[in-house]
């Protein structure tokens, strides 16, 4: 329904999505300043796809925020590797040993696929059919990848942080499964 001010389909769209998308990356990127620059990225990605007369939908919005997280990631990344290499050594680095940031810690040091499939199954309680619209891939296709991704986040686990791989495995059994 328009209302012929040009836009207003997109503005509908933006207050529909912008909470779960800030969300959304706000999770990937554990720092809210960032989630929020990176969710406007996302949403002027949209917003020009708009104006060219793209469909708008929330796997497609997924999919920007997806690739958008990834830019993000790459950056801090490059960053962080000139921040130590200009401090001249890596051992520097706060060992935080409580249990959230260790699974944090061991979530960000999966590749990129793991890390994402994980948070669209477990965090954001996708089912594996939107999960598989986001990927562009089957469904049988999203079990086996959430399976070694759950598998590489266990051998970044020590002892019993593995208990928390295997929850998300009996989870993922019984919601997705």
């Amino acid at each position: 329904m328009t209302d012929g001010r040009p836009g207003h389909d997109f503005a509908s769209f933006y207050r529909s999505h912008y909470s779960l998308i800030l969300t959304t990356v706000g999770r990937r990127l554990n720092d809210h300043s960032t989630a929020e620059d990176v969710t406007s990225e996302v949403f002027r990605v949209a917003w020009s796809h708009y104006q060219t007369g793209g469909e708008m939908t929330l796997p497609w919005l997924y999919t920007v925020a997806r690739n958008v997280v990834g830019n993000e990631y790459r950056r801090s990344t490059r960053s962080a590797a000139l921040t130590v290499k200009a401090a001249g050594h890596a051992d520097d680095v706060v060992d935080d040993r409580d249990e959230e940031a260790d699974v944090r810690r061991a979530m960000m040091e999966l590749r990129e696929a793991d890390r994402e499939i994980l948070f669209m199954a477990y965090w954001e309680d996708l089912s594996g059919a939107e999960i598989a619209t986001i990927l562009g891939c089957k469904v049988p296709t999203v079990w086996v990848r959430l399976n070694r991704a759950r598998s590489a986040l266990r051998a970044h686990l020590d002892g019993p942080f593995n208990d928390a791989v295997e929850v998300l495995r009996e989870k993922g059994a019984a919601s997705h499964g």
